[in-house]
């Protein structure tokens, strides 16, 4: 006698088509045209109608695909317009302050006008030159011209030019002599970045160094520059390890008598370490080992 076929009960036989389903679809990931025309065999549909569903299933994707690649090329070139605009405004702005150059004279074409005593010098910029406070009050350009501007303009000087900087300056020169040559600017144009420097006058104070700020310096090393004033005198000088540094009047008309290219200075002094190199105050002064006149 045949056992009794055990029955699925019609409740739940929906249920377990989709779990079946579903646990068929977790083990087959991917089918090929033919096994879905087999499946939709088994459910009573034409094969014309699964390669026809298939088409424009993958059609649609490849439409989602397009819009997709779309809304991201769109959103490239929103980004790269924005960056676009960026680099013009920072390059824009970087170009305006160069052409400032620290609140220059640009803004008032009589400051640079043209004088009939005026001469023009061009060189390149060798070091910047600093008064005993150790701010910067000129150039010394390669071709030994010394170029001297008020010390209040310390920093429009150092924001629009620096070392190894071709320059064109226009200004007032002072007497030629042995020990060098000053011009007094008026202005000064970088020729790479256009930036200009012109003089103006003094608006507020400058700071001046705290106390703490000097220090004792004791130096023996040769000359390497003599520098001058408007007059061809000497007013100070810098040595070969850089160092800048200033003589009282009385020690500078001395040193006019007897200074020559190379000299030997030992000398003690108070002064400051600055970024631009250490500078000084001599107090006591021997050149070439003779001993110049006390500063008292």
């Amino acid at each position: 006698m045949n056992k009794p076929e055990h029955r699925i009960s019609r409740e739940i036989a929906p249920e377990v088509f989709q779990l079946a389903a579903e646990l068929y679809a977790q083990k087959q990931q991917e089918y090929s045209l033919q096994e879905l025309i087999l499946i939709g065999e088994e459910a009573q549909i034409p094969a014309e109608f699964i390669q026809q569903a298939v088409e424009l299933i993958k059609a649609k994707q490849k439409n989602q695909e397009i819009q997709i690649n779309k809304k991201t090329n769109r959103f490239k070139l929103a980004v790269l317009g924005v960056a676009a605009t960026v680099i013009t405004l920072i390059v824009g702005g970087w170009a305006y302050k160069q052409l400032s150059a620290g609140n220059s004279s640009l803004k008032s074409p009589v400051a640079i006008s043209p004088r009939e005593n005026d001469s023009k010098v061009s060189g390149n910029v060798e070091r910047y030159l600093m008064n005993k406070e150790g701010l910067v009050d000129g150039l010394l350009l390669s071709n030994g011209k010394q170029i001297k501007v008020p010390p209040h303009m310390s920093q429009q000087v150092v924001n629009a030019i620096k070392p190894g900087d071709a320059v064109d300056v226009v200004g007032k020169l002072g007497s030629s002599s042995v020990y060098g040559q000053q011009i007094e600017a008026r202005t000064i144009m970088n020729n790479a970045t256009k930036a200009l420097v012109a003089k103006q006058p003094k608006q507020k104070k400058a700071k001046i160094p705290k106390p703490n700020d000097f220090i004792n310096f004791t130096i023996n090393e040769p000359v390497r520059h003599w520098l001058v004033n408007d007059k061809g005198e000497i007013r100070s000088a810098i040595l070969t390890s850089g160092t800048q540094v200033h003589f009282a009047k009385p020690l500078a008309k001395s040193l006019n008598k007897v200074a020559k290219t190379g000299s030997q200075i030992k000398a003690e002094g108070v002064g400051r370490k600055t970024a631009h190199g250490s500078v000084l105050e001599v107090i006591t002064l021997q050149i070439d080992g003779n001993l110049l006149p006390s500063t008292n």
